[in-house]
């Protein structure tokens, strides 16, 4: 397999985005790409690039926290869209799956979910120590590939840091809870801030590794501050990410998602149950994705490990990410 690179972000929506003027929500799956569309990703994020790249160099993932579908997502000058104006602009500029569920609740099954096609019976928040994980993950895909991970954890006091120190929550680093991932004290490093250390030097030189979690604070995840703070850090990370040489080259794609809804119960199904509180949003970018997009079609934190795995070129699917009932989301992006 082609050593590929990916980018997995946890982090939360910002304030503004430059959106293109008459760009709107489409009534199919993919919006027209008109020639107007086919324009640098400086002056609009997507719809500049014609077809989509059979596998991807870069895949980037912001995983956000404890909010639902309809707390964040609305017309503009909404209550949803006025305390999330970033993650609205960047839907409409782009692409929105508006039937996207978690897996189940609390937080930590979610992502191991994510990283791994099961919960491994975690129904709880517990520390690696507590609720090892001893299954392959999408980081050993990678690495057997041939390819690079880095996790950049935003507070975090040290590499591979298997405890909390607070604003770091263990919780949303999921490959502390995997002994058998290679690398961990190697890989698993401090971020620094939106303006400064290790991320922002790797997204401005254009040398992205294979695969790269970022993972925010409890305030910039929004689970312990207000959504407009992690709104407002998002606004900062994002555009590095879209004005960085890696995504100007139309080989990468990113996906800003939430790990759960707000409320829930733990332990609860979301592949069974419909509530609002395993209703979450999720926003597809990438240079082939038509401006406006909207995809009813149920998916949910599965599809998203499928969909990266394929974008990676990786046939061998994990866990659930296999399940017939589990789709890719590329065929209804246009990734």
């Amino acid at each position: 397999m082609r050593t590929v690179r990916v980018l997995l972000a946890v982090a939360l929506a910002g304030t503004t985005a430059v959106v293109p003027a008459g760009v709107g929500p489409v009534l199919a799956d993919r919006a027209p790409l008109t020639a107007a569309a086919r324009v640098s990703p400086s002056d609009q994020p997507c719809g500049w690039r014609a077809s989509a790249p059979k596998t991807y160099d870069n895949v980037v993932w912001i995983v956000l926290e404890n909010h639902s579908y309809g707390e964040l997502v609305g017309d503009p000058g909404s209550p949803a869209d006025l305390q999330a104006p970033y993650l609205n602009a960047l839907a409409r500029a782009c692409g929105l799956a508006t039937d996207f569920r978690a897996i189940t609740h609390p937080s930590l099954p979610n992502y191991l979910a994510m990283v791994s096609g099961r919960t491994g019976g975690v129904d709880r928040s517990c520390t690696p120590a507590q609720c090892p994980q001893r299954r392959r993950t999408v980081f050993d895909q990678v690495h057997d590939a041939g390819g690079r991970w880095r996790v950049f954890a935003e507070a975090m006091p040290g590499a591979c840091r298997r405890t909390d120190a607070y604003p770091y929550v263990v919780r949303h680093n999921p490959p502390t809870y995997f002994p058998g991932t290679p690398g961990c004290r190697r890989n698993d490093l401090p971020m620094g801030t939106p303006e400064s250390g290790r991320l922002v030097n790797v997204l401005a030189e254009g040398r992205l590794p294979d695969l790269t979690l970022v993972i925010p604070d409890q305030c910039h995840n929004t689970h312990d501050c207000e959504v407009p703070a992690g709104d407002e850090w998002l606004a900062q990370v994002v555009p590095q990410v879209l004005a960085g040489p890696d995504y100007r080259a139309g080989r990468t794609a990113l996906f800003v998602t939430y790990d759960e809804g707000a409320g829930g119960v733990a332990g609860q199904s979301c592949r069974r149950d419909s509530d609002e509180s395993c209703h979450i949003v999720t926003v597809a970018v990438a240079a082939s994705v038509g401006p406006g997009t909207r995809v009813g079609t149920r998916y949910d934190l599965y599809a998203l490990l499928e969909t990266t795995e394929r974008m990676l070129g990786i046939r061998r699917l994990l866990g659930h990410a296999a399940d017939d009932r589990t789709r890719s989301m590329r065929p209804a992006f246009g990734m």
